[in-house]
């Protein structure tokens, strides 16, 4: 079977390792630009492409993937299957019909719910129980083509948003592994999506990392988890963004106008007023500046109750 493999994230490179393991054979793999991130804003390579440089497969890092040059290219490639996971570009219709047997995605739902960019930080979010993955042959919607097979993943209450990408990415290689060919040979066929349940998972915008105190401490827990580490959710204290990189919840009312310090417990983390319980700081990180453990922070900037959280 030859493959060409498409992703960007850290997700797809799960399901690059599982597909080698597998000795399928991957004539190519596709992955995004060389971006600038960072401190620093170095320009750095996506995660996938690191990865497959390591396991010695020829990358390419087309600008605009549907561009008729880029497609000539793929064409020399023969290639019966295209897989897809995470690579953040939409597929038109000349590519999806470029392999003789189509496009494949893994995506990190349970079709349809969660469909889009960003479904892992949207279920931690919403605070769901459980995700998965599914398998799904391509068409020209997003994340709309028929299901071939899927597998639940629970969340943990710990879960943050590199841990669960890492749950879903061994669940998603191992599941595509199975299901490859018994797809290919006709064991399954793909059956359309059902058209209740579908829910978006839009990219997040940068107004959503802000922590707002009169949310829930039980909402901002889980913001803190779905963007820890990077983006990171965010205050401003003293004129400077703090990043919440590790934090959990208590149901009691504190009584204090919410972004208030309402105390710091030696041994849980520094208490902070909501619009409804407290919120548990564990970890912070100061603009510029190395992760600190609660204790720290609080020596560092004299942290005294009744401080109040922009």
């Amino acid at each position: 079977m030859n493959l060409i493999f498409m992703g960007t994230s850290p997700f797809s490179v799960f399901i690059l390792e599982a597909l080698t393991s597998s000795r399928f054979e991957i004539s190519a793999v596709v992955t995004q630009p060389d971006r600038p991130g960072g401190r620093g804003r170095e320009v750095l390579p996506p995660p996938l492409k690191k990865r497959a440089e390591e396991l010695g497969l020829p990358v390419f890092q087309p600008e605009r993937v549907n561009r008729p040059e880029f497609l000539e290219m793929l064409q020399t490639l023969f290639p019966e299957v295209i897989v897809v996971a995470a690579f953040g570009q939409i597929l038109r219709s000349t590519l999806l019909h470029l392999p003789s047997r189509g496009c494949v995605n893994v995506h990190a739902s349970l079709l349809p719910g969660y469909r889009g960019a960003d479904p892992i930080r949207w279920s931690i979010l919403n605070g769901e129980r459980e995700t998965g993955v599914s398998i799904m042959v391509m068409d020209e919607g997003v994340d709309t083509g028929p299901i071939l097979t899927s597998q639940v993943v629970p969340i943990e209450e710990t879960d943050q948003y590199r841990s669960l990408e890492r749950k879903l990415g061994l669940a998603g290689g191992e599941l595509l592994v199975h299901t490859l060919p018994l797809w290919l040979n006709g064991t399954i066929q793909p059956v359309p999506q059902e058209e209740t349940g579908t829910s978006l998972a839009g990219k997040i915008s940068k107004e959503m990392l802000r922590i707002d105190w009169n949310q829930p401490a039980s909402f901002i827990a889980r913001q803190v988890r779905a963007f820890a580490p990077c983006p990171g959710a965010y205050f401003f204290f003293r004129e400077r963004r703090m990043k919440v990189l590790q934090a959990w919840y208590r149901e009691d009312d504190c009584g204090r106008a919410p972004g208030t310090v309402v105390g710091v417990d030696r041994e849980e983390g520094i208490l902070v007023g909501t619009g409804k319980g407290v919120l548990v700081i564990e970890q912070i990180q100061p603009e510029n500046k190395k992760i600190l453990r609660f204790r720290e922070w609080c020596c560092g900037y004299r942290i005294q109750e009744g401080e109040k959280f922009q």
